[in-house]
């Protein structure tokens, strides 16, 4: 069983599973889907083989390997101006995810030491919520290039141009020391680190 954080689970492991059981169509895949304190919870409990998230674990006895790195950009409704100087992004709503959320803690520190701090927040519990509160005018969010590519190729969301230089953020597999890997699992996570 492997833990996936939100955007991966939902955004970037379907095409790669899809690819491996075209590969090894006996193969079976448990995925459960939880924010990155849930996912880091679940392996230190034994609960599954690894995890997948999207932010540094801070717990001190599992093994942390970077993934990939994962592209952040600002976005905000199509009809939102294209440029924003960094009072204009200070004085923004900000469509933020929840505490314990790896997505919140990277935009946390890709953003405040140009903001110090967001002047107004509205706080969501899940990438899909913010991704609908950001077309509808409601804010800015800053979320992972790979949850928004529909929107933007759709014209819902435009990336908007700031002097902020560009974000990103590590993902990272997580491992209990004393879990046994199954092969399948080894398969599984050989085709997820490709």
């Amino acid at each position: 069983m492997l833990a996936a954080s939100t955007t991966i689970g939902n955004y970037l492991l379907p095409a790669r599973i899809a690819e491996l059981l075209r590969q090894a169509p006996q193969a079976e895949v448990d995925l459960r889907i939880d924010n990155s304190a849930g996912v880091v919870a679940a392996v230190q409990r034994l609960d599954v083989d690894a995890g997948l998230i999207e932010g540094p674990c801070h717990e001190r006895g599992l093994q942390m390997t970077p993934w990939q790195q994962d592209p952040l950009v600002i976005v905000a409704a199509a009809n939102a101006p294209a440029r924003w100087t960094l009072d204009e992004l200070r004085r923004a709503r900000w469509l933020l995810r929840e505490p314990g959320s790896g997505t919140r803690e990277a935009v946390e520190q890709a953003l405040l030491p140009h903001l110090h701090g967001f002047a107004k927040t509205l706080q969501l519990g899940n990438t899909e919520a913010i991704k609908q509160a950001a077309i509808a005018g409601l804010g800015l969010a800053c979320l992972s290039r790979h949850a928004l590519e529909e929107s933007l190729t759709l014209g819902r969301l435009r990336v908007l141009e700031t002097p902020l230089p560009a974000l990103q953020r590590t993902l990272w597999l997580v491992r209990h020391p004393g879990k046994q890997w199954l092969p399948g699992l080894q398969a599984l996570l050989g085709q997820v680190a490709s």
